[in-house]
């Protein structure tokens, strides 16, 4: 008799698989995780917690381009784009657990 497996069953499989491959990071509330111009290399998944995604103005002023939660990626951009830097800050809005994985290991899974 076959198993039958149920998408939800499937999809969290995957996300364990996945998370089992990354380094997993605490942050507290307000620290940076991110630095906009630092080396574009790895990818992001928040675990707990949420974060804010922040760009500057011609003028030096901050702008929040984002607010992003639990179950959210960040640092994709330089995956798919190959951008040599980041073009963002990514602060912790709240404390935060975050899983981190190269973009070279992000391929090879």
């Amino acid at each position: 008799m076959a198993t039958i497996v149920k998408p939800v069953e499937q999809k969290n499989q995957h996300l364990d698989y996945f998370l089992s491959q990354c380094h997993r990071r605490h942050y507290p509330a307000k620290s940076t995780i991110i630095y906009a111009g630092d080396k574009s290399d790895s990818l992001f998944y928040i675990v707990k917690g949420s974060v804010t995604v922040i760009i500057e103005d011609d003028e030096g002023r901050e702008m929040i381009m984002a607010y992003l939660n639990a179950g959210a990626f960040f640092g994709e951009m330089g995956l798919f784009d190959n951008m040599d830097s980041r073009s963002a800050w990514v602060r912790a809005k709240t404390e935060c657990e975050v899983a981190e994985i190269s973009y070279t290991k992000f391929r090879e899974i």
